[in-house]
């Protein structure tokens, strides 16, 4: 069994691009330390912690509420 954790229909894309002011907002948010944390040191995880803290949902209310649940 596969988990769909971010998307109920499929997987989550570790290639979309970051947002144009990812560099801004990970300052601003002091990002580094967070995903830092989350990686422990893994260069993988720090990149899909990366990707899916900055991947932006715009408004999309049922993937909010899938998540959610």
């Amino acid at each position: 069994m596969k988990a769909l954790l971010m998307h109920r229909d499929r997987d989550f894309d570790l290639q979309r691009g970051l947002p144009w002011n990812e560099s801004v907002l990970t300052q601003d948010l002091e990002l580094n330390t967070l995903l830092q944390t989350m990686a422990a040191g893994d260069k993988f995880l720090l990149d899909v912690a990366r990707a899916a803290v900055l991947s932006g949902l715009q408004s999309d209310v049922d993937t909010v509420l899938y998540r959610q649940r």
